[in-house]
Parts: structure tokens; C-alpha cells; sequence
């Protein structure tokens, strides 16, 4: 595979917040710079691409799906499918509804299935899979405890969903239902057990600091979920400062930079995340929660650096910055000199990024 410069672009990493260029050989990040300094790496035979000022980034992932179709063509590198769930966000139960189409061409997004709770077909049992999902408002409860009672006991990660995420009553009794259901497992099988599946939760509701807390204890993450229009009002920013590991859910067939703005711009002026965090979000933090079995093993970068699989998103974006959700408070310094890796400027009526390409291993998607 012929070395391929890309330079006059930005290069979204934490190893280099200043870098502009980036070299792609054999697959993988070869090195990353200024573009003063690329001139020095040229050689006979590279090819070049000149960004004219796009930004790269990891490729997001979406923690919440039913299919993985056209992922790849959103910026998406990774989808969590739960087999089972229709395209309209409901449930049914039994019916293996993920969408391979995506992952029969080349360059397409990642998937990692969980299955359903129940299962009509036995057959779909020995599919690998993640974990097991249960829609937690859609069963009795002494259903639901005994399912994540079981589901701990055998060491597999349980994800809590609702049943419809377009019902807010849905979303709000699962939620209720998902934590009644974590306690109920804290009793029967203490925190040691539930903390080594590292439970999964959607949240699309206010939570007390308590429960938060709690998660905590758990080594529990947490899916905010987040509506394409509205925003979210999952306690976002409460969360992280409790520890719990946040991942954004992205709108089907929507721009996944909208989940970022959401959470940047949250409702609650004290639930609102910087940029970066809320970036975070949406892309690392989708590989981090995954259970720790074969099936969710995937070679998706979780930051550009050196070595790393040359996989991730030109993104064409009207202004760069650093950006917090109140230009008077930050986790860390705003000031370009303090060296956090910029980010498209995400402001409310800007234009969301528009994306370029899709890069895989090397290869352009």
C-alpha cells in the first residue's frame, strides 16, 4: 500500500493538539505532525492530500441501534446493535432484526450484538453476542430482577433499555424499573459480582444525586439518550462527575455531531459538558463500556496517535475551538495555548460539521 500524506488539515489528537498532517501507511498511523515538519517526511512514490483546513476525528459509535445500515456513511465506525428492536425503536421480542448489510462491504462500520432477553428461536442463542439487553418497562419486575440476577451470576453484561424511545413514559418506567432491578442485583449478588459485568443502563430522565452514586458503586455506564430535536436531559454532567462512564446515543440517520451540541448545550446549565467531554462521549467511551467477551472485541481506534489502525472522519467544519458549555467555567483551559486538541465550534444555530470521507485501515470507504 503506497505511504499517503494527508496535510492543511487539522488532526484531532491528544498525543499532538497541534498537529496538521498525518502519514497513513500500511494501514496505520505512520506519524503525525505540522505540516512544516511533514515536508521533512516526503519521499519518492507518497501521494498526498491536501485537507484545505477539514478536520480529523475518530469515528463515532453508536451505543443504541437496531441496524448498522449506512452507519459507515454518517461517520459511525462502531454500532451496538440489540438483535431483537425494529426500525422504529420497538420491541420484538425474539425477532433477530439487526441489519447485516452494512458489514458485507468493504469499510463499513463495526457491529457488536447483544441479544434479547427472551428468545423464540433457540437457535439465535449461539450467535456470539455482547450481552443480553431486556426492556426493562416491558416485563414484570419480578421478571426483570430475576433476569439480572441470572444474568450476573453467569457473568454476562446486562443492558437496561426501553422499549420504545419515542414514548418518554417508556423511557421514564425503564429507567425506574432498570435501577429497582440493579438493587434487587446488589442484594442477591453484592457489588464485586455486578461491578465485574459492568452493567449497562439507558437514561433519559433526571437522576438524583444518589443514584448517580450508585451507578457509580456499580461500575455501571450509563446511554444518555438523546433526541435528535430536544436535546437530552439525562444528567449528563452529573454523571460524569459521579465516575460513571457516559455514552451518547446519535439520532438514526442523523448527523452524530447533534448528540455532541446536545450535550454541550444541555438544558440544565449544570448538566452541560465542554466539547471535548461530550466528543468523548460519543466515540471512546462507546468502546470502553463494551463487556469483555470475544464478540465485543473490535480493532476501532479509540484516539489518532501513532501506530493506531488509520481509521477515522475528514469532517468539512465553518470554525474550530475549544469549547465549554459556559466560556466561564472549564475542566481545562480553553486557551489554544494550553494544548486541548480542537474541535469543530458547535454553537447553537451554527451548521453542524459536514462529513468529507470515511477512512478504514488506510483505505478511503
Amino acid at each position: 500500500m503506497t505511504a499517503l500524506l494527508l496535510h492543511h488539515g487539522i488532526v484531532h489528537s491528544p498525543t499532538d493538539p497541534y498537529a496538521t498532517a498525518l502519514i497513513v501507511e500500511a494501514g496505520t498511523v505512520a506519524w503525525l505532525g505540522g505540516d512544516d515538519t511533514a515536508a521533512a517526511f516526503l519521499r519518492d512514490g507518497m501521494a498526498e492530500q491536501d485537507l484545505d483546513g477539514a478536520i480529523l476525528t475518530p469515528l463515532f459509535v453508536d451505543p443504541l441501534a437496531s441496524s448498522a445500515s449506512g452507519a459507515c456513511h454518517r461517520g459511525i465506525g462502531l454500532v451496538t446493535v440489540l438483535r431483537g428492536w425494529d426500525g422504529d425503536r420497538t420491541l420484538r421480542t425474539g425477532v433477530p432484526g439487526a441489519d447485516h448489510e452494512a458489514t458485507d462491504t468493504p469499510g463499513a462500520a463495526v457491529v457488536v450484538e447483544y441479544r434479547p432477553h427472551r428468545l423464540a428461536d433457540a437457535q439465535q442463542a449461539d450467535r456470539p453476542s455482547a450481552g443480553v439487553w431486556i426492556a426493562a418497562d416491558a416485563i414484570p419486575s419480578t421478571e426483570l430482577d430475576q433476569a439480572v440476577i441470572a444474568a450476573v451470576e453467569a457473568g454476562e453484561q446486562v443492558y437496561l433499555v426501553p422499549s420504545d424511545l419515542a414514548d418518554s413514559s417508556a423511557v421514564q418506567a425503564a429507567q425506574t424499573a432498570s435501577l429497582a432491578a440493579l438493587r434487587a442485583a446488589e442484594k442477591a449478588c453484592g457489588i464485586p459480582a455486578i461491578g465485574r459485568t459492568r452493567p449497562r443502563l439507558a437514561v433519559g430522565a433526571p437522576l438524583t444525586a444518589q443514584e448517580e452514586h450508585f451507578l457509580a458503586g456499580l461500575s455501571a455506564s450509563v446511554t444518555a439518550l438523546v433526541d435528535a430535536g430536544a436535546g437530552t436531559t439525562a444528567p449528563v454532567g452529573g454523571l460524569l462527575a459521579a465516575a460513571v462512564p457516559v455514552c451518547l446515543s446519535l439520532a438514526a440517520d442523523g448527523n452524530p455531531w447533534g448528540a455532541v451540541r446536545a450535550a454541550l448545550h444541555h438544558p440544565d446549565p449544570q448538566q452541560g459538558v465542554s466539547a471535548r467531554s461530550a466528543f468523548t462521549a460519543a466515540t471512546r467511551t462507546g468502546l470502553r463500556a463494551l463487556s469483555d467477551t470475544p464478540a465485543a472485541h473490535v480493532d476501532l481506534p479509540a484516539r489518532l496517535s501513532v501506530s493506531a489502525p488509520a481509521t477515522f472522519g475528514v469532517w468539512e467544519a465553518d470554525a474550530v475551538t475549544v469549547q465549554a458549555p459556559d466560556g466561564r467555567v472549564a475542566a481545562w483551559s480553553t486557551d489554544t495555548r494550553a494544548g486541548t486538541p480542537l474541535l469543530p465550534s458547535l454553537d447553537a444555530g451554527e451548521d453542524l460539521p459536514r462529513l468529507r470521507s470515511v477512512w478504514v485501515h488506510g483505505r478511503e470507504a
